[in-house]
């Protein structure tokens, strides 16, 4: 999770703002400084060139989140800014409620700590490390063992121009409507800084990721078929900039692929109870399918919400929001009182709960399964 903004760490350290030049109406892309500098857009009408070293020290300050922002580097929506526009395809309150809580019979409670004991027992998963690899690796081995042999999910990596891919995982529709697709994701990578640096990351994000499988396990296990066709993604190099997730996004945006939601499960172990509201983002994001995430919360989990702001660019599913498919950010508390170990080498499991992150698949279930069928 990148977390909430702190833009004011620019002035700590060297930073090259450029001039934008508009070009037929359109912004043209600036030239790098030099070798080592990364374009990152802190919002829709601030984006400057700063040295990786700016990310690396700016990712590992001790318990804090760090500013938001995309690495638009190497992206070809440098001038994309979301429209919000109205997601038409969300309902307006769950109807599968006997089907998710038959379904749910199925969702193993100790699963999702197992995953994350094992995901967060790499020295890191940065994503230009090996072991970052060897865990997506290891993830895209679990799902294949929960999906047997059915015909109908296809997994594969999303390999980048760095070490870690991510993983996308699908299970393809069977209804008219199979051509529209829903997603529920997380993040794979963890940082402390640099690729050298002590990071489990068990709460951000092995929690997410852990929960996304034990839902596509609950599903599989409960041969579920849907009639829309539902991505299961983990994504590579999010604490850098939404980078897997934003290279994903512009390629289905490419491909004219008919996205209906995307769910972001980053963070979801803290803290040890179940008491605690959910951070229900409320920027960035579709306010119509939020306002549907909060029922599926409160229709499927024992947990409550309310409102969160997280900023700009604060986890995957804003690369999402940017080529406007409807999203929502479900967060483990409100911003600002989230897990402050965070980034560090005491992001260990032993902070989280494994009641909390169980009730998190619960409602990310319902989520899936809802939005999957047909009314």
């Amino acid at each position: 999770t990148i977390g909430a903004p702190r833009i004011k760490m620019v002035n700590a350290v060297q930073v090259v703002a450029f001039v934008c030049t508009v070009v037929g109406g359109a912004t043209a892309m600036p030239t790098s400084p030099g070798k080592g500098y990364r374009l990152l857009q802190f919002s829709e009408t601030n984006t400057t060139w700063v040295p990786q070293s700016w990310i690396d020290t700016a990712t590992a300050i001790e318990g804090t989140p760090h500013p938001n922002f995309f690495d638009v580097t190497d992206s070809v929506l440098l001038n994309r800014n979301a429209s919000l526009k109205k997601a038409a395809s969300i309902p307006r309150d769950p109807i599968h409620k006997e089907l998710v809580d038959g379904y749910l019979t199925n969702l193993d409670t100790s699963a999702i700590f197992a995953s994350i004991t094992h995901l967060s027992s790499y020295f890191n998963r940065y994503y230009t490390t090996e072991t970052g690899r060897e865990a997506v690796l290891w993830l895209e081995a679990e799902y294949k063992l929960a999906a047997g042999n059915r015909p109908d999910v296809i997994i594969q990596l999303f390999e980048h121009d760095w070490a870690q891919p991510s993983l996308l995982v699908t299970i393809l529709g069977k209804g008219a409507n199979k051509a529209e697709t829903v997603i529920l994701g997380g993040h794979i990578d963890s940082t402390a800084g640099t690729s050298t640096n002590e990071s489990p990351g068990a709460d951000d994000d092995a929690s997410g990721s852990s929960v996304v499988l034990e839902v596509f396990r609950t599903l599989m296990k409960s041969r579920f078929e849907p009639d829309r066709t539902i991505e299961f993604h983990a994504y590579a190099a999010e604490e850098v900039g939404l980078r897997g997730s934003q290279a994903i996004a512009e390629e289905y945006d490419a491909q004219a692929r008919n996205v209906v939601s995307m769910v972001q499960m980053d963070m979801v172990g803290y803290p040890a109870n179940t008491n605690t509201p959910v951070g229900l983002t409320t920027d960035f994001v579709s306010t119509e399918l939020s306002t549907f995430l909060g029922k599926c919360i409160t229709t499927y989990s024992r947990l409550t919400h309310e409102p969160s702001v997280c900023g700009y660019a604060c986890s995957d599913h804003a690369s999402w929001t940017k080529i406007d498919v409807p999203s929502s950010f479900p967060f483990e508390s409100k911003f600002g009182t989230s897990n402050p170990a965070i980034h560090t080498k005491n992001d260990v499991l032993a902070n989280l709960s494994q009641d909390r992150c169980n009730e998190f698949a619960r409602f990310a279930t319902g989520y899936v399964v809802e939005l999957s069928l047909n009314p």
